[in-house]
């Protein structure tokens, strides 16, 4: 029952952020964070929701990450809707990788693989549409085909990028990346304890704007 509200609500959280987005009223609030502690604290919340069916979160994050600029709960939620994905479609596989580093561009890197369904090539180029879902497996596990759509437009407000590899009954990986908070634009910081503040289309010029 509580591994079930925790999917509930993290339904709910996604219809609501997708029509802030579209709208044009998501807004960012990226600080400076610790990566590991993110990671941590996302992986602590759905061990219940794996354990439910029967698979572990195995995460390894690179030693001495520079700390990132990102919105808690927005990224929390890219996340969450990763490693929910790759928990559901682990078919039977007992494992979910995570994983950490800091990648030849300079950006925080995370991956995300599961060893399950996998994706068809023909699926791949639709998988960020909103709504869209694999129908070979539709039928059997539920959804809102709204998470990796909610998770595209997350990670690109927060200057990354988000990409998936996958191949038919071995797996999918999904990768996305975050900016230091060092390396973030000097027209976007506040130079203040709150941040900067963005909106899911790009940069907020009235910096004085806070999300609670």
């Amino acid at each position: 029952m509580d591994a079930s509200a925790q999917q509930l609500a993290a339904f709910v959280d996604n219809i609501l952020n997708v029509a802030k987005i579209e709208d044009n009223q998501l807004t960012l609030q990226l600080k400076e964070e610790k990566w590991e502690d993110v990671l941590r604290s996302v992986i602590n919340d759905l061990r219940l929701r794996a354990g439910v069916r029967g698979v572990t979160i195995k995460a390894t994050v690179a030693r001495d990450l520079p700390s990132v600029g990102v919105d808690r709960y927005s990224i929390y939620e890219v996340v969450a809707n990763l490693l929910d994905n790759a928990i559901k479609y682990s078919k039977g596989t007992k494992e979910v990788h995570l994983n950490a580093t800091l990648n030849a561009a300079g950006m925080v890197e995370t991956s995300v693989k599961d060893f399950g369904l996998g994706i068809d090539t023909t699926i791949l180029p639709h998988i960020f549409e909103k709504f869209y879902r694999n129908h070979r497996n539709r039928a059997q596990i539920g959804g809102t085909g709204l998470g990796l759509y909610l998770s595209h437009a997350i990670v690109q407000a927060h200057g990354g990028q988000i990409s998936v590899s996958s191949k038919v009954d071995e797996g999918s990986t999904f990768t996305f990346t975050v900016l230091p908070y060092a390396t973030l634009a000097e027209s976007g910081k506040t130079g203040n304890t709150n941040g900067i503040t963005r909106g899911a289309h790009g940069w907020i010029k009235n910096h004085s704007l806070y999300r609670d």
